[in-house]
């Protein structure tokens, strides 16, 4: 009897004919835990967790094929330099000291190699160099230039050469404080001749000229290598990103870029903004990554402040890395791809060494935003976690009456005569069609569109993950 009663109690359970079976038919719609920090999170299952993610691997540095200037030790220079010692230092580039540089005076210090090396030909490669900031560097640094000579001997070079100032780019990497060990570098294209030149097709050595603007306070700047790469790209590439989420700008773009089949970089920042007033909501990112295939990239989850109330740098350790967790997870839960590569934040930069273990732990490349004009960036990048990009001129040039003619075709065409990456960021600067905004942006793609043959439109996952 008992046996019988479980059998009907069991057949009564399941569905009738022409009923479906809905398990969370009982359970409310929102029963789900909510985001507490996501105030514009929709209701449609997109629930990201609070904690927990995923942690991308670094890209790798680009390998040297030949180093055209050994600095790793006083005793390997040739000649004498003056303000150059071997310090040394646990985070040392090359065995236990490196090669630093404290000047006395406002005198030019030539470091040369102690030998040349067997002839390279350095034309369509990159020319990579390498520096750390110990004090006052962007302070102080005046002279930062490398030579680059197929004749004469590195104690005796002699008057041809070609030669690239790099002091600007070095300042504003290092900035004023102690900071981590950074690669930068050139396309030999980018380097001026001086005299009749170096023969590109067979460099032998390099020197770095090096001088402080002034001593007013100490500059100390550490140095190493000066290396080839070989070129990742057989054409240019050009990068058009985008930061700040403003729906104006992005819709704008998206539409004009897909006339072409062209594709975009999304820096959702702050994340947490994400379908609030004035910003992108769910649907429209979702729409750019399923739909018209654009890379959604990583920024800030819940601030860009460095400092004040949840400011970055104030927080511990442990929290910077629950906030790029929960910022992957939020990424993982809306179905984004692209996020493994990041950027730095308005106020959370290149030399904010406090901020920096949270990038480095977190995302395989970062982007760092400049003020225009830069030089082209260089595949491999010159440093992955120091992608150089131009800003489009909302901060510089908004009264610009033809910013496609003035600013930004310049850029593309030098990326084209180096084999490099232009990587150009808007912010709003498509809200409206003032003063030349949305007609340069046509007139770039179609410029872009007409040197097809010479540069190629790709996002930052193109470039990392063929």
């Amino acid at each position: 009897m008992i046996r019988k009663m479980m059998a009907l109690i069991a057949l009564s359970a399941l569905p009738c004919p022409g009923m479906a079976q809905d398990v969370d038919a009982a359970r409310p719609a929102e029963m789900a835990q909510a985001n507490a920090e996501w105030t514009s999170q929709p209701a449609d299952g997109d629930k990201a967790p609070g904690v927990g993610g995923r942690i991308d691997q670094r890209y790798r540095i680009g390998q040297a094929n030949a180093v055209l200037a050994s600095f790793d030790l006083v005793s390997r220079l040739s000649g004498s330099s003056a303000g150059i010692a071997d310090v040394t230092s646990d985070d040392a580039l090359y065995g236990a000291s490196s090669l630093t540089f404290t000047p006395g005076s406002t005198a030019t210090t030539q470091v040369r190699p102690a030998a040349a090396h067997a002839p390279v030909d350095v034309r369509g490669q990159i020319v990579r160099w390498w520096a750390k900031g110990g004090q006052d560097v962007n302070a102080r640094l005046g002279t930062f230039s490398i030579r680059l000579y197929s004749a004469g001997s590195p104690s005796s070079p002699g008057a041809n050469y070609h030669v690239y100032a790099a002091a600007g780019d070095v300042k504003t990497a290092l900035g004023n404080g102690d900071t981590r060990w950074m690669s930068f570098s050139a396309s030999p294209a980018a380097f001026t001749a001086v005299g009749t030149g170096a023969d590109l097709s067979a460099i032998a050595f390099a020197v770095i000229d090096m001088a402080a603007a002034s001593t007013t306070s100490q500059m100390i700047l550490r140095f190493g290598n000066v290396e080839v790469v070989p070129n990742g790209i057989a054409k240019a590439k050009f990068i058009v990103a985008f930061d700040d989420m403003s729906p104006l700008t992005v819709q704008y773009a998206s539409r004009a870029m897909a006339r072409y089949g062209f594709r975009g970089v999304l820096y959702p920042s702050s994340m947490i903004a994400l379908g609030q007033p004035g910003k992108l909501t769910v649907p429209m990112v979702k729409n750019l990554h399923d739909n018209l295939g654009w890379q959604i990239a990583s920024q800030a989850y819940s601030t860009e402040n460095n400092v004040g109330a949840g400011g970055i740098d104030l927080m511990t350790s442990d929290q910077r890395t629950a906030e790029m967790a929960k910022l992957r997870n939020m990424h993982n839960a809306l179905g984004l791809t692209g996020g493994a590569h990041g950027s730095y934040f308005s106020n959370v930069g290149v030399t904010d060494m406090i901020a920096y273990p949270m990038f480095r732990q977190h995302f395989r490349s970062m982007r760092a935003y400049y003020f225009g004009p830069v030089p082209p960036e260089t595949f491999p990048w010159g440093d992955p976690m120091r992608i150089k990009a131009q800003g489009a001129g909302e901060f510089q040039y908004n009264s610009d009456a033809d910013l496609f003619t003035n600013r930004w075709k310049p850029y593309i065409d030098s990326a084209i005569a180096q084999k490099g990456v232009a990587f150009l960021v808007f912010h709003g600067g498509l809200n409206s069609a003032g003063v030349s905004w949305q007609s340069s942006f046509d007139a770039m793609m179609a410029y872009l569109d007409a040197q097809r043959a010479n540069i190629d439109v790709v996002t930052v996952d193109d470039l990392e993950m063929p």
